[in-house]
């Protein structure tokens, strides 16, 4: 999270259930297989005060929202919602 306040952040991610999402918070079960790369640029929080990540994503402005996704934030699991905790990349300044 300190590093998308600051930066965007690329995450490799389990896309498998992404092909049909149109809107809303992303927090339907997938798993680990990492499979796809985004880029947090941010997160927020729904009306309902549950967290959330903004992903954009490479399949063009037609898919989700204007391109983006809205994932699950906040997980039990350590490894993050599809598995975006898995693997973050992000340049550290010397």
């Amino acid at each position: 999270m300190n590093a998308v306040i600051n930066q965007p952040v690329s995450v490799a991610i389990d896309s498998h259930e992404f092909h049909f999402y149109t809107g809303g918070v992303f927090d339907y079960p997938c798993g680990t297989n990492l499979n796809h790369v985004v880029t947090l640029v941010g997160f927020d929080t729904d009306d309902d005060g549950d967290p959330y990540w903004i992903a954009k994503n490479s399949w063009g402005d037609r898919w989700g929202e204007g391109g983006y996704i809205r994932l699950k934030k906040d997980v039990p699991d350590k490894k993050g919602h599809c598995g975006l905790a898995m693997t973050p990349a992000f340049p550290i300044i010397i």
